[in-house]
């Protein structure tokens, strides 16, 4: 169980340092190319296309996906384990209030 969690935590961890490195330069890339520096095609500045929107939208996806699959698995890497009462399965019969 606890091999689980260590997977879980570096696993989850590194996913969530890489989906943050790549947004950070993706937002920062867009801005630079179509705001800062638009892109140059024959002399004209080319605005955006349907292609680059529809990139934008999916790249934002599966970033989110992967956000939330990397707070899922440290969600369970850094979860407490349950506490169990001791009359939980013990062997001892109860006397059931009396």
């Amino acid at each position: 169980m606890r091999t689980r969690r260590v997977t879980s935590a570096l696993v989850g961890g590194l996913l969530l340092l890489g989906t943050l490195i790549e947004a950070y330069f993706q937002s920062f890339g867009f801005y630079q190319e179509h705001y800062v520096w638009p892109k140059e095609k024959y002399g004209v500045l080319t605005p955006l296309t349907w292609q680059d929107i529809v990139f934008l939208i999916a790249f934002w996806l599966v970033a989110i996906g992967l956000f939330y699959l990397s707070y899922r698995l440290l969600k369970y890497a850094l979860r407490r384990e349950p506490i169990t009462p001791a009359s939980f399965g013990s062997l001892t019969p109860s006397t059931g209030g009396r």
